[in-house]
């Protein structure tokens, strides 16, 4: 683990297995697969049926399972009877499974040694070895591994071996296994099952939206004669063999998914045969060839602390892995396709958390997030008709197709911002990226429609000189209806004077134009009496005490799964950041006195009980020089997934949080400022006391760069085609193509 590319479990732990399982999710962005053990454990069922209810997922409670498989394809959906449209989780198709003497590999009934399971995250490869020590007293090396084809988003291969320690009797089992469940609830309406020839195993599955998924997974291995046993949803081969002392033994299973929703659809059989001539060796490879480029477009470097620097990969690693390239069918759902607790759908995440880090790395795949917003906008509409009004309106709840599929009323219907925050996001995509023209040509209807439904959403109350923005929910859910949420409002004027500028060319009149500019100007910021501190919303200051010293009595829990709703929704407490929130869009908006007034204010208020908490607050608190607080939301938010203790990713990987880690040493630590906020790449950085360097690429406007910064200082080089100018420290350079400059510390 020492040279952060790395994440080890040793030894294993049943507890912690759900946990090791999300985090260890391997995918292509096509294709994605739970990291669970390819033997599985013994009294784990997967095809639990259960009804899950509306709740509010942070407090709520998922069945005590020892593990948690998970198959998923992007855009894939299925419809749920309670919970709307979820993403689905289709057969499991890792299965391996050695037996000795008669003795199956379990880790919680064998005798296990030298256990190791290695995330490498530089090639995105899980390797597990282990020395089983057998009921018959004998020993045999073992050694798994496996990886989601960058080259090929459709396979899947995996390889186990075998060295006995003396002569033994081994016979192995492969397998597709389709019962299981999506949150207790089966999708499929029709299952087939059988051999596909020689050594290769199929599974074809129509599910209840009318998607067909197929599966075909072939196992090869020397001095070995399959034999096919049926069993209703499963299809397995199984194997004896005889194995000497001391001679290694090698199995190869490479698996095909294909669905009818894939861009370019495939013949499984075909994708299998393509890559037969290929060795393991030369297929790994080829996807570690396409990982390493990868990894030179937005590596961090942090020196000086080797557990930042492995988080800070770990989050990387999965944004890497959840974005699916060139399909703007789909964004990157809540558990970055890890997990089903979020039922695969899309939030403002999108916009506030993943698109920055994209469109600082790797402006292609930030394309197919904005452009996401743009294919789904009929879904917008319809969302905005069903609620009686003309125009877009974004769901809190995306499926694929726009569809609002939130089923919990109060943030389906009140939290509204979401619709402002998708055209913050074409805006900024367009701004990074110097692609001004875009806000002119596709995102231009998006812009249009949503301000149509804005100027129908607000109100003008009896006495008001200005508009409001009525029983709306912010950032933080803890308010649930509220009124004038600066948060709202401001988004909203700024999606509103958005749609008056560009909106000739979505469609919009020239009535229409003034109308939205005339409503953005009297949309306002909540202020206090003094001026200085901005109010979250009209009923805040009204709201009761928490009490958090006598209710909050565990604080290693959220603080909403210790009291019931109806308190958390009458009183002074935050899930997240909401007017911190606001400051860090809209920077020079707000002066040094104000910042620090809402901190100072809202920070004793907040339960963080959102994994989106800890990335706000940290780049707030370095704007303040309160680098203490930084730190602690650093190390919060780094440890959030990597933390299996206290249940980590075994959900899900916290995708938003992932993007929030780039984003606290980016935008926070290095103080680079977004396209949003300068035309000119500017940095401050202000680096914690434990870091000696930090070091990233960045593109900005098309023009690549690399950031090097330490406590003396920074330097910016520039690796594109044309000058770049850079500001530092307030001291601004014009570089010149493959050039570099130096910038001191001011003292």
């Amino acid at each position: 683990m020492s040279d952060g590319w790395s994440v080890v479990e040793s030894p294993f732990r049943v507890e912690h297995a759900r946990a090791y399982e999300g985090l260890f999710t391997l995918g292509s962005g096509y294709l994605h697969v739970r990291g669970s053990l390819e033997e599985h454990l013994s009294d784990a069922p997967q095809d639990l049926s259960y009804t899950r209810l509306p709740a509010n997922v942070t407090s709520e409670k998922f069945p005590a399972t020892k593990a948690k498989w998970g198959t998923y394809v992007a855009g894939i959906f299925g419809r749920h009877p309670l919970l709307n449209s979820e993403m689905i989780n289709l057969p499991w198709f890792l299965g391996i499974v050695p037996r000795v003497d008669g003795q199956r590999l379990d880790l919680e009934q064998c005798t296990v040694e030298d256990y190791r399971r290695e995330l490498r995250m530089d090639t995105a490869t899980l390797v597990r070895t282990l020395r089983w020590r057998t009921a018959s007293n004998k020993t045999v090396d073992v050694c798994f591994e496996r990886f989601v084809s960058a080259v090929r988003p459709y396979l899947c291969v995996q390889r186990m071996t075998l060295t006995p320690g003396e002569a033994m009797q081994v016979d192995v089992e492969v397998g597709i296994d389709a019962n299981v469940r999506t949150n207790g609830y089966d999708h499929f309406i029709h299952v087939e099952t059988g051999r596909a020839g020689g050594s290769a195993l199929a599974c074809f599955v129509h599910t209840d939206a009318h998607d067909q998924v197929g599966i075909v997974t072939q196992a090869t291995a020397p001095r070995i004669v399959w034999k096919h046993k049926p069993d209703g949803r499963t299809a397995t081969l199984r194997a004896e063999l005889d194995l000497p002392q001391g001679k290694t033994w090698t199995l190869e299973k490479r698996t095909a998914v294909q669905t009818t929703r894939d861009l370019d659809p495939w013949d499984l059989v075909t994708c299998l045969t393509q890559v037969q001539p290929m060795s393991f060796e030369e297929l790994h490879a080829e996807h570690a060839a396409v990982w390493r480029s990868r990894w030179a477009a937005c590596d961090v470097i942090i020196e000086g602390d080797p557990d930042s620097q492995r988080a800070m990969r770990t989050a990387l690693f999965h944004l890497l892995r959840a974005h699916v390239p060139g399909d703007s069918r789909v964004a990157i759902d809540a558990k970055g396709y890890s997990g089903d607790a979020y039922w695969g759908r899309f939030f403002w995440d999108t916009e506030m958390y993943l698109l920055p880090f994209y469109l600082y790395t790797d402006p292609p795949r930030a394309r197919t997030l904005a452009e996401f917003r743009v294919q789904s906008l009929d879904g917008a509409r319809a969302n905005a008709r069903r609620y009686g009004y003309d125009g877009a309106r974004y769901p809190w709840e995306s499926d694929s197709q726009g569809n609002e599929c939130c089923p919990n009323w109060q943030y389906a219907d009140h939290e509204i911002h979401v619709t402002a925050d998708v055209v913050y996001g074409l805006s900024h995509f367009a701004r990074a990226t110097g692609a001004d023209e875009y806000l002119r040509g596709p995102a231009a209807e998006v812009v249009v429609e949503t301000a149509r439904y804005w100027l129908q959403r607000v109100d003008r109350r009896p006495g008001d000189e200005g508009l409001s923005l009525l029983a709306v929910m912010g950032p933080d859910e803890y308010v649930p209806i509220s009124s004038n949420n600066s948060y709202t409002n401001r988004l909203a004027s700024f999606a509103l004077a958005l749609a008056a500028e560009v909106g000739e060319a979505g469609g919009a009149s020239p009535s229409e134009r003034t109308a939205f500019a005339e409503a953005s100007q009297q949309l306002d910021i909540l202020r206090a009496a003094d001026g200085e501190l901005v109010l979250q919303c009209e009923e805040f200051e009204r709201l009761a005490e928490p009490r958090f010293d006598e209710l909050w009595k565990d604080r290693s829990k959220p603080f909403a799964s210790q009291v019931s709703q109806e308190r958390l929704y009458r009183s002074k407490c935050l899930k997240q950041a909401d007017v911190l929130m606001l400051m860090t869009l809209f920077p020079d908006e707000f002066t040094d006195q104000q910042v620090r007034r809402a901190w100072d204010y809202y920070l004793p208020y907040t339960t963080h009980d959102s994994s989106l908490s800890p990335g706000a607050h940290a780049i707030v608190a370095v704007r303040l020089g309160r680098m203490g607080d930084a730190w602690r939301f650093w190390v919060a938010g780094r440890a959030l997934d990597l933390d299996v203790t206290h249940g980590g990713a075994a959900e899900g990987i916290h995708i938003a949080n992932a993007a929030a880690v780039w984003q606290m040493a980016v935008q926070g630590f290095a103080g680079m400022r977004t396209a949003m906020q300068s035309d000119v790449l500017t940095l401050r950085p202000r680096l914690p006391e434990a870091w000696t360097r930090l070091a990233f690429p960045i593109v900005w406007k098309g023009c690549p760069a690399y950031v090097d910064a330490n406590h003396k200082g920074v330097t910016v080089a520039n690796r594109g085609p044309e000058p770049l100018a850079v500001t530092v420290y307030g001291r601004t350079h014009e570089i010149p193509a493959g050039g570099q400059q130096r910038w001191e510390v001011p003292a």
